[in-house]
């Protein structure tokens, strides 16, 4: 099974404003601390929505939802 990397605007939105924030080389020592644990939940997020992704595909693909 082929799966597909897709995020959220809201993710897409957050990860460019990170972006902004860590291209400034004159951030605060604090600023760029709280971007790095912002990154770190950022990517924590998107592998959630994607194993969410890959089990709604796998319980549509067997018609139900497993409930081990």
């Amino acid at each position: 099974m082929a799966t597909q990397t897709q995020t959220t605007q809201h993710l897409a939105v957050a990860r460019q404003l990170l972006d902004d924030v860590t291209d400034d080389a004159a951030a605060d020592p604090q600023v760029k601390a709280t971007a790095a644990v912002a990154h770190a939940t950022l990517v924590l997020a998107e592998q959630v929505a994607a194993v969410r992704l890959v089990m709604a595909a796998d319980a549509a693909g067997n018609g139900a939802a497993s409930t081990q």
